[in-house]
């Protein structure tokens, strides 16, 4: 194991002395422990330059899975160090996956888990930066995140939404064409550039209405407040408002619907092992996804 150890350390830092100064031992044990391990492999897994080393496509190789198995089993080791303090589950989601699809089903987890303390961040940051302090996240996208592994839960297309208050005033609105004479609500971000009312209205082939009838917010959670209060059309994320619908809080008033091809994912950091209670909330996650597929 100390081998190993500083084996990573010399491949993260291409640095002996790095990589002693990491593990508080010396230059020369640094060195030792890479001619044992390359010794008991019988490869070499580092070229020696001028003043330098270098990895081997040999140690390139080696380096990804020994760093995989570090991790694991600091993650192992973490998960018992905490068996004797609280149970906590640190969980990230995207704003809309919080809002509407997490927060309303939590009473179901804590009432089969009462043990269990959960904090939950809503956050539309990277997937890589909102997953910095927490066990699991649920995010939206293509589920290729570097440094994630990602499990699909369920699939999302866009489909325009009102409250059934507002089409009692509202211009006619039957077919997509008709939304350019109606208030359209926005999530604003480069975040969300990519799956706004501008990119809807193009793929459904509708000319952009004047820029006086888009009312712009940074927060899904927002956008879908105000179409509730009657406010205007939103964009609504399919199955992560399907509750909202369910409950007749809002409706579809066309049936256009489109799609990037982007789902909502569980994530976890690659290589690390959850602890049991935080396996829980995984396996529970999944459950719930299944259990809502219809």
């Amino acid at each position: 194991m100390n081998a190993l150890a500083a084996f990573d350390a010399a491949a993260r830092h291409l640095s002996f002395t790095r990589a002693g100064q990491d593990l508080r031992i010396s230059r020369e044990a640094v060195s030792r422990h890479i001619r044992n391990l390359e010794g008991h492999l019988d490869v070499k897994l580092f070229r020696r330059v001028h003043r330098a080393v270098e990895l081997t496509e040999a140690g390139k190789a080696y380096q990804d899975v020994v760093a995989d198995c570090l991790r694991g089993l600091a993650a192992a080791a973490e998960g018992l160090r905490r068996g004797g303090g609280p149970a906590r589950v640190a969980v990230t989601a995207t704003i809309a996956v919080a809002s509407f699809w997490l927060t309303p089903r939590l009473p179901r987890f804590r009432a089969r888990h009462p043990d269990v303390e959960l904090r939950v961040a809503a956050s539309d940051a990277p997937a890589e930066a909102a997953m910095a302090d927490a066990d699991l996240g649920l995010r939206y996208g293509t589920g290729a995140w570097p440094g994630l592994s990602a499990t699909h839960l369920f699939d999302v297309d866009s489909f325009p939404v009102c409250a059934p208050g507002y089409l009692r005033d509202a211009p006619p609105l039957a077919a997509p064409a008709d939304l350019a004479n109606h208030t359209l609500l926005n999530l604003d971000g480069a975040a969300h550039a990519a799956e706004d009312w501008t990119w809807w209205l193009a793929q459904a082939g509708v000319p952009m209405p004047p820029a006086a009838r888009m009312v712009g917010f940074d927060s899904y959670a927002n956008v879908i407040d105000a179409a509730m209060q009657s406010q205007g059309v939103a964009l609504g994320f399919g199955r992560i408002i399907g509750s909202l619908l369910d409950q007749g809080k809002l409706v579809r008033p066309i049936a256009a619907t489109e799609s990037r091809g982007h789902a909502v994912h569980l994530v976890v950091p690659r290589g690390s092992a959850l602890t049991p209670h935080a396996q829980k909330f995984f396996d529970w996650i999944r459950a719930e996804a299944a259990a809502d597929g219809g």
